[in-house]
């Protein structure tokens, strides 16, 4: 398979949990979320791309809402 973000092909893959894409080991990167049960709370990882990163969403969402406020 060829990896969506550096476009290199390789056999071993993840998909990016939020929006799907195909990653290759060096590509993919991992959030850590919590958890609940009825029993016990506890951490994930999850795989996600750069684009979907928090850190990088919220980038955006920023630069969105002050082109929108300020105009072009």
């Amino acid at each position: 398979m060829i990896c969506e973000s550096c476009g290199r092909e390789t056999d071993e893959v993840r998909r990016c949990a939020i929006c799907k894409k195909v990653l290759c080991m060096d590509c993919v990167r991992y959030f850590v979320v919590k958890k609940k049960t009825i029993y016990k709370e506890y951490e994930d990882s999850i795989p996600v791309c750069k684009d979907c990163l928090p850190k990088t969403k919220l980038k955006k969402k920023l630069a969105d809402i002050v082109r929108e406020v300020l105009g072009d």
